[in-house]
This record gives C-alpha cells, structure tokens and sequence, in this order.
C-alpha cells in the first residue's frame, strides 16, 4: 500500500488538475467568476486560458504520466506547486485581508495536497532505498 498511495495521490491529483484545465480552457471567465474576477478582453481571457488551462492541463498530464514512470518529479511539481499556492494566498491575507469561502477552501486543499505529496515522496525514497533480491 506504501508504494502504491504515491501513484494513487498523482492520479487523483491529476484528475483534478485536468479538470481544472479544461474549464478554464472553455471557459476561463467561469473559473475565475468565483473570486470576483472579471475578464473583459482579448489579453485577459488569453492569459487564463494559458495559465488556469494550458497549464493545469499540462500539470495535470505529467501528474498522470507520473503513474505509470518514477512518480518523484511529478511529486514534486506538485509540492512546488501548492507551496507557491500557498505563499500567495498567505501574503494575500497578510496584506489583504480575508478572502472569500472559496479561497479559504484551496487554501486548505493546498495545503493538505502539499503535506500528502511530501509524505508520498518520502514513502517513494523508502521503497527505492529497500534492498532488491532477485
């Protein structure tokens, strides 16, 4: 079960990711509309549709590929990942105040997915570090 909870945490990770990508591909100001942001040209819709869509959907696919290959390198894109997330929404609420429900709630996804992909990492250099008999 150890080896096999790195590869179940990219997969699910990766769905989520995926998810997350094609949205905002489609419909980037759908996204975006559940913190208050407006989209209202051109350059705005393109930058989140490459930020939100292309690349969560990319994130999300290197998370997948993780399954099946080494699933280090993909751990920790996520762990750098949420922990950007994470910095961010910290100093927002430092300089900013509060935010809404919503970002509360990936604030805490966030964090818990960073604490889980470390824990993955680590059992993934536990198993590596195993002994292999033929």
């Amino acid at each position: 079960m150890k080896t096999l909870f790195p590869k179940i945490l990219l997969g699910l990770l990766g769905l989520a990711f995926c998810k997350t990508g094609i949205e905002a591909l489609i419909d980037p100001q759908a996204v975006l509309a559940q913190v208050g942001i407006v989209l209202d040209n051109a350059s705005a819709l393109s930058s989140m549709r490459a930020v939100y869509g292309g690349m969560h959907l990319a994130f999300g696919v290197f998370c997948l590929y993780g399954i099946f290959g080494s699933p280090q390198t993909p751990l920790v894109l996520v762990i750098l990942y949420v922990t950007g997330f994470v910095i961010g929404r910290l100093s927002g609420i430092l300089v900013d105040g509060k935010p809404n429900e919503f970002v509360v709630t990936w604030l805490l996804t966030e964090i818990a997915s960073g604490a889980l992909a470390i824990w993955a990492l680590v059992l993934v250099g536990k198993a590596e570090a195993k002994p292999h008999y033929t």
